[in-house]
């Protein structure tokens, strides 16, 4: 990120000196535009072609001085450029390109802000689920190890309207913020729940007050990390069998089982067929836990082998990846 900041000063460096140039040539030897671009990129490349114009003290005196900076700004560039060559780092920059592009060709995805402990464990979640996201931080070390691991990440504030904007906000499916200022947190979801609407927000709360304001400014759900880790050490304590039980269950030897979530949609398989008429688990394998409703968005556990699926309605149901997929792509199969 440095050396992208180091390419436009040289840049800007360069703009202003021929700038400076052309403007010096043009009042001090009363030539035009053209005559003093000519004469400023002789002087500061050294070539030494001959001068347009009638020169004096003053112009002669101008273009020592520009010879000096030229040569300044060509040895700067030449030790930047050289030094980022033997340090790899122009590979890194070749890389940053590649990963804006990525960035802006974004669309459905989901925004992470903040790089600590918890992000970690998100950011490796959605690596394993093989999702499209975007990270935003403020610490140097942590975006330099995400661009060595190819994880797309912005330098900046997520509280920022521009730093959001510019990982997609718009396009994006959901938000995650788990910054480590409580203040951070709720301008995060303010400023994302202003620049859109329908996204999806969950934020990480520090307080009981904290969840409170960022359910207020828009965030969808608050989760306290150290509430869920303390509920979880207590069930450990005083229900281990139940616990374990349900380790069991989502995980059997080396095969990992997720809760996950499939809508009937429209024409699909599933669509008007009552739940014994699927018969999911025997066609998939997969455990039908509950239903949430489209009609009254309530979560009906243990439904009965009677109830009709209707367009909207979401099953979630326990099992592996490769078994959701083939439920969702049941009707394909029959077609």
């Amino acid at each position: 990120m440095e050396e992208k900041k180091k390419f436009k000063f040289i840049i800007y460096a360069f703009i202003l000196l021929i700038v400076i140039g052309v403007l010096g040539y043009m009042i001090l030897l009363k030539v035009d535009f053209v005559d003093a671009l000519y004469m400023t990129v002789i002087t500061i490349s050294t070539v030494g072609f001959g001068e347009v114009g009638t020169t004096s003290d003053q112009s002669e005196i101008f273009s020592i001085f520009m010879i000096f900076l030229g040569v300044g700004v060509v040895g700067y560039t030449f030790t930047t450029v050289v030094a980022m060559f033997v340090e790899g780092k122009l590979t890194e920059l070749w890389k940053g390109s590649k990963m804006e592009k990525k960035i802006s060709a974004l669309s459905d995805h989901y925004i992470i802000c903040g790089s600590g402990e918890l992000a970690e464990v998100i950011i490796k979640k959605f690596i394993d689920e093989n999702l499209n996201f975007v990270v935003i931080t403020d610490k140097i070390k942590d975006l330099d190890d995400y661009s060595h691991h190819d994880i797309l990440v912005i330098e900046g504030h997520s509280t920022e309207e521009s730093i959001l904007e510019h990982a997609g906000i718009n396009k994006a499916k959901g938000l995650i913020s788990t910054l480590d200022s409580e203040v951070d947190n709720i301008v995060t979801v303010l400023t994302a729940r202003n620049l859109n609407k329908d996204i999806y927000i969950i934020a990480n709360s520090l307080s009981k007050s904290g969840s409170e304001k960022l359910l207020k400014v828009g965030a969808n759900k608050t989760l306290s990390a150290v509430e869920i880790s303390g509920k979880r050490m207590v069930s450990l304590m005083i229900k281990p069998n139940i616990i374990s039980f349900l380790d069991v269950v989502t995980r059997i030897g080396d095969v990992e089982l997720d809760l996950e979530e499939v809508i009937v949609k429209k024409a699909s398989y599933l669509e008007n067929k009552t739940l014994l008429e699927a018969q999911i688990p025997k066609k998939t394998g997969l455990i039908v836990l509950a239903i949430k409703k489209i009609e009254s968005g309530q979560l009906q556990f243990n439904p009965p082998v009677d109830y009709i699926f209707k367009i909207g309605d979401v099953l979630i149901v326990l099992g592996r990846e490769e078994q959701v997929d083939k439920l969702r792509h049941l009707g394909d199969e029959i077609k």
